[in-house]
Parts: C-alpha cells; structure tokens; sequence
C-alpha cells in the first residue's frame, strides 16, 4: 500500500511534537536542552499547509536530540536577519550539500521565526515526490532503524546478520564468523529515524545505481560529550542494510 510522503514526514515526526507544549503558532519547531521553541516562517509563500506541516515536522525531528546542543545566539552578519540557531556540529541527517536552517529573522508580532530558503523547501518538495514514489521503501527504512535501536537487534543470531549488513569484498561466510563482533560494534552507537531529506542515488555500491540513507547517530566521546555522525545503509535485495563500502 502507497502511503503519501507529507503523511510520513507527519507520522514520524508528531509524537515528537506532541510531547512539546504548543505556543499557539502553526509552524513551531523547539530546539535545545529546555526544549526553547521558535516559529518557523518560510520564503516560499505559495507552499501549501501540508507541505510547511510536513517540512516542519522533519525539522523537528531532526532537532529532537541532535537539536538538544543548539544555542539561540543574537546578531548575524546579514543585515535581514537578527539571530541564528547555533550547533557546533553539521546535521547528521542532511546530505553535505544542504545545510540545515539557522538564520532567524522578525516575524512581526509573532516575534522571531526560523527562516526556511526556498531552496531547502524545494529540496523537501523534491523529497516528498521521492517519498511518494517510493512510500514502502521510506517505511522500510524506518523500521529498519526502530529494530537496530532495540534489544532485539543485538540478539539476533550470527547467520542472520547478512540480512542486516554488506561490506564490499567481504563474503557471507566472513561476516557470519564476525558477526558478534560486528554486533557490538554496531550496537556502539544510539541510532534515530533519518530525515526525508536523507535518501540519496549513487553510482557507489555494489548496482549501477544504489540508494543510500543516512543514518543519524550519535556515540560516547569524552566524560559527558556526544559525537553525531550519519551511518550509511543501502536499500540491496529488497530491504535495508547497513553498508561499509569504501
């Protein structure tokens, strides 16, 4: 069954907004330890209502727990802005050609908004289409990260692991005999639901043409300090992996 992406970016993303208290705005993301909330405003005036829900909801989503060392700070070096949102670390779900939105600007008397470029919510425009196309395979995707965020996932047996890891020029057989290593390795790193925008074609992989999903995950580093980084995975026979092909 076809499920529609605004739908999707909506499901996984509500029950995040709906532990958050509502501030009466429409478009309202929160960031930060203290769950700081900020409007969100968008450039594109001639999105529709779904289409902002659903963006925002990826936004928030994206700065449930990454978001949590973002920082509210005044002033910009652009004139049009009066503030930006601050994280010392790039967005783990955001392929490295977009940056996730920082600039702050006054919204009238609704105060001050996160302002979303055009060319961000035309990359989630481009997103949902993909999402639309391709609905089984996003759902896939996200239980693909529920089940390797559970228990159940490091109980899995050794010669089930090939269902939920490739490794290029490594054989079956290899990585069932390193499978409980491999398993601990993996298991390492606290892993969360990828943004829409986190799905990408590449050359790269073991097909002509492969579809990779970034993977947000954060681990220990230092007494008290966390390093986020993506973790690739590749959609190969029909269900999702996580990948190491250098």
């Amino acid at each position: 069954m076809k499920i529609n992406a605004i739908s999707i970016a909506i499901l996984f993303a509500s029950a995040l907004l709906r532990i958050c208290p509502c501030f009466g705005q429409s478009n309202v993301v929160f960031y930060g330890a203290s769950t700081n909330a900020i409007g969100v405003v968008f450039v594109d005036t001639n999105l529709s209502v779904a289409t902002q829900a659903a963006i925002v909801s990826d936004l928030q989503l994206c700065l449930q727990d990454w978001g949590k060392r973002t920082e509210f700070r005044l002033g910009a070096d652009d004139p049009a802005f009066v503030a930006h949102l601050y994280n010392p670390k790039i967005s783990p779900h955001y392929p490295e050609t977009i940056g996730f939105p920082d600039n702050v600007v006054s919204n009238g008397a609704s105060g001050l908004a996160l302002q979303i470029p055009k060319s961000l919510s035309d990359a989630y425009t481009n997103a949902f289409a993909f999402a639309n196309a391709n609905s089984n395979i996003v759902a896939a995707a996200y239980e693909f990260v529920a089940f390797v965020s559970s228990s159940n996932f490091i109980a899995i047996s050794s010669n089930s692991l090939p269902n939920y890891l490739l490794q290029k020029d490594v054989a079956t057989n290899m990585i069932i005999a390193k499978a409980q290593e491999s398993i601990s390795d993996l298991r390492c790193q606290t892993y969360y639901p990828p943004s829409l925008l986190g799905f990408q074609y590449s050359a790269v992989g073991p097909s002509a043409t492969n579809l990779w999903m970034r993977i947000p995950c954060s681990s220990p580093s230092g007494v008290g300090k966390v390093e986020w980084s993506p973790f690739p995975a590749i959609w190969h026979e029909e269900k999702w992996k996580f990948c190491i092909w250098n």
